[in-house]
């Protein structure tokens, strides 16, 4: 017994010696620490947290990868095109053949701030425009700002769209979620042009305005003061035409008006909407063009006549139709048609400032029709739209008069599930336009010319299929446009005049009436037909 207790004696003086052997070492340990925190501090003496803050969002941003996002979108396209003219005579080319290449950019620094721009690369296979002959039509209008993106040309790639938005989350202190946004603008692609283009609707109604613009908009969002679902106003302008003289001209100085040519075209107005609940949706808008630019009369009609083989040396102005023709049945007849045609192409063909326009669309939308009816309905979406136009002609004239007209367009369309494929979509649009219908649709991407500028009637019929999701697909459009009048695609002058289709029939062997109504026959389309196909991808 004495034994076991000296040994748990012996254990425990062993014990208490281990435990006060590691409590020194615990303080030394401690102690340690101190100095070494004492040091850190000593290091760290002044550096600001926010400084901190700063690298390591700064770090942050570099794993993450934050920089401009790019995305990819290549079509390749065969359209086949036949006009009819009003003789009767088909012209056509049925394998023009395309790519086009849209490179999207995107970047946000903050939350409410971002950056988004397009660039745009649309060609003809082949095409080469240095490469092309000289011909009295040269290179026509299609490197005009309001479409170069949007017709292929040669392998230029362009800036489509750059512009920024801010994000404001309270107008002053109303709850108004606001945005503000400058540069060039999407103003293509609008909403309805949207479904036959299989792309997510932009900016404006694509009814009445399909074209690249650079300018500004101010979005506010109305639906918390409001408590209706959806509504918003929107303020949009901008600029469709500088005149400014060249850098570096020999007769003017640098960037000043040029009184000799078309003063800057602007254009102002609003996109209303009253309801949007996510399937039924109503848009509006208005606007008004200033200072828009067309041919005169007079300088139309020139071009008539010496288009007819009238001899405009011997032109007198207080009798213009006593005009002598040329004789085009001897070699040196048909030189000087040929030059005098040139000669009025080259110098007197400039564009003026024939006054404004005022434009307005209210259009509705079903994204599903009803509420489980039937999963069809639920995938069907349908859209009805009036577009109107007014002219404000200065004493040059607009659209051949002096007076002020009106024209309007009804706008129909369709979409559902193709129920031959899964995943496929049939369109169907219907548009009609009257005698003085007059859009800002120059953009539209039909290689015929725009439908929706139509002065008669236009059909149209769609099937898009996904092949890889959405990454790869492919579309078979047909179009066809039926003209009751002439100048549907035309600027805001003389060339916009209409003139009644069967009326030029009518007179085609009377050289005086064409030339008294500016008509070349060979040029005016009674029907045109546009069969697409593409192929395409987008990530």
């Amino acid at each position: 017994m004495k034994k076991l207790i000296a040994v748990s004696a012996a254990a425990a003086i062993v014990a208490t010696m281990g435990y006060a052997s590691e409590v020194d070492d615990l303080k030394a340990e401690l102690e340690q620490l101190k100095k070494e925190v004492a040091q850190l501090k000593k290091q760290t003496k002044g550096l600001k947290v926010k400084h901190l803050k700063k690298q390591i969002s700064q770090l942050k941003s570099a794993a993450l990868n934050d920089n401009i996002k790019w995305s990819v979108d290549l079509r390749s396209s065969i359209d086949a095109i036949d006009y009819k003219t009003v003789k009767g005579d088909h012209v056509k080319k049925h394998d023009l053949i395309q790519n086009r290449l849209w490179l999207g950019m995107a970047y946000a620094p903050t939350q409410n701030l971002t950056f988004r721009g397009t660039l745009a690369y649309y060609k003809n296979y082949g095409e080469s425009q240095s490469a092309r002959p000289y011909t009295m039509q040269g290179q026509g209008f299609q490197n005009y700002d309001w479409f170069v993106s949007e017709n292929p040309t040669d392998g230029t790639v362009r800036v489509k769209e750059a512009y920024f938005i801010y994000f404001g989350s309270k107008l002053f202190d109303a709850d108004i979620p606001w945005t503000a946004s400058f540069g060039r603008r999407p103003s293509t692609t609008g909403l309805l042009t949207n479904y036959r283009e299989d792309d997510k609707a932009k900016s404006p109604i694509g009814h009445i305005i399909n074209m690249e613009f650079d300018g500004a908009s101010f979005k506010f969002d109305l639906s918390n003061v409001t408590d209706v679902s959806g509504m918003y106003f929107k303020v949009c302008m901008g600029r469709g035409f500088s005149n400014a003289t060249p850098h570096y001209q020999f007769n003017a100085l640098s960037y000043t008006t040029d009184d000799n040519v078309n003063p800057d075209t602007d254009l102002a107005g609003f996109i209303f909407v009253p309801y949007d609940d996510g399937q039924y949706s109503i848009h509006t808008t208005f606007f008004y063009a200033w200072r828009l630019m067309g041919l005169t009369n007079q300088q139309l009609g020139m071009y008539g006549m010496a288009s007819q083989g009238f001899d405009l040396t011997q032109y007198n102005p207080t009798n213009p139709f006593a005009t002598p023709q040329i004789n085009r049945n001897t070699i040196s007849g048909q030189m000087q048609y040929f030059n005098q045609l040139m000669w009025v192409g080259q110098t007197q063909m400039g564009f003026k400032n024939v006054g404004g326009e005022y434009g307005w669309a209210i259009s509705g939308v079903a994204d599903g029709i009803g509420d489980g009816i039937s999963d069809f309905l639920d995938d069907t979406v349908a859209f009805i739209s009036y577009a109107g136009t007014k002219t404000d002609p200065n004493e040059l004239g607009m659209l051949g008069t002096t007076d002020s007209k009106i024209g309007g367009s009804v706008y129909l369309g369709a979409q559902i599930p193709a129920l031959f494929t899964e995943d496929g979509r049939l369109g169907f649009e219907f548009n009609h336009g009257s005698k003085y219908w007059r859009p800002f649709t120059y953009g539209e991407d039909t290689m015929a010319g725009s439908k929706l500028a139509t002065r008669g009637n236009a059909y149209e019929a769609y099937y898009t299929q996904p092949l890889i999701g959405k990454t790869l697909s492919f579309q078979v459009r047909y179009t066809y446009m039926d003209y009751d009048y002439t100048g549907s695609d035309m600027f805001f002058g003389a060339t916009g005049a209409p003139v009644k289709i069967d009326d030029i029939k009518d007179n085609l062997n009377n050289p005086m009436w064409l030339a008294q109504h500016n008509i070349n026959p060979d040029t005016v389309v009674d029907t045109a037909q546009d069969l697409r196909f593409y192929i395409r991808y987008r990530y």
